[in-house]
């Protein structure tokens, strides 16, 4: 047996299937089934069992997938303590970001590809930011109040949110309320609370996905809800209904700590951050 067999276990207990895990190794279903069949016999135990069309793992196959997730970890902390000795200012970064942050961090990423020609940067602006911890981007731009503590990190920024409504040059023709509600995960649940307390029996009429998209749709008058003011303050076609602040969502930089040292790294904290 060879340790990286392990990892066709881990991606079968992932994957369920033969098949599945096959398209996810790039191998052959017969090179999975005989990987297994490998390894159940050097172990001399059964590491897997079917339940009905799915594949699930027995109490010695969960042993070896824990061994395996463990190896993946090292050879990815390996791979980052390597890579984060490179002291060239080039190479690739992923950022993940939401796209509210993206919008308004943009001339500064700008700014950094223009003095970084040799640094290739992707973009990633999703509702749910990528993992750093499994390597799906090297930087993360994120609102957070917590930011993990494995990782290192940078606060470059806050913004409070208020409530907004459309600044409409006349009054709207209905006085009823239409309230915008978040539905992604940073803003949800703190906007939800803030209503529930300041506005009872407003039920929410809408949801949207992110910052960015509500303060489009209140702008476009489809109704009020809270928005980062420090962002939005010199947009047109918003109006501040109140001055007392919903929440609060810190803005940070974070970054696996194997990458600190690296020259890209730091040169995008530093654009990001100036």
């Amino acid at each position: 047996m060879k340790p990286g067999d392990l990892l066709v276990l881990e991606a079968l207990s992932r994957a369920e299937t033969y098949s599945a895990a096959a398209i996810e190794l790039d191998v052959s279903h017969t090179t999975v089934a005989r990987k297994i069949r490998d390894l159940e016999t050097h172990f001399g135990a059964r590491l897997i069992e079917r339940v009905g069309d799915r594949i699930t793992m027995t109490r010695e196959g969960e042993a070896a997938v824990d061994a395996a997730r463990q190896i993946r970890d090292e050879m990815d902390r390996l791979e980052r303590r390597i890579e984060g000795r490179d002291a060239g200012l080039f190479g690739h970064i992923i950022l993940t970001t939401v796209d509210i942050l993206a919008w308004h961090y943009m001339p500064k990423l700008k700014q950094f590809i223009s003095h970084h020609p040799d640094i290739t940067l992707d973009i990633d602006a999703e509702t749910t930011v990528r993992s750093l911890s499994r390597r799906d981007a090297e930087v993360a731009l994120r609102f957070t109040n917590e930011p993990e503590p494995y990782l290192y990190g940078k606060k470059i920024g806050r913004c409070d949110f208020a409530h907004y409504a459309p600044a409409f040059d006349t009054p709207p023709q209905s006085s009823r309320m239409v309230w915008l509600e978040y539905s992604g995960q940073a803003c949800a649940n703190r906007s939800t609370e803030w209503l529930k307390t300041y506005l009872p029996g407003v039920e929410p009429h809408s949801y949207v996905s992110s910052p960015l998209i509500m303060m489009q749709a209140i702008q476009a008058g489809l109704g009020e809800g809270l928005l980062p003011t420090q962002i939005v303050e010199i947009q047109k076609g918003l109006r501040r209904v109140s001055e007392s602040t919903a929440f609060s969502l810190d803005i940070w930089l974070l970054a696996p700590k194997e990458l600190r040292h690296t020259a890209r790294v730091r040169a995008l904290f530093n654009c990001l951050s100036s």
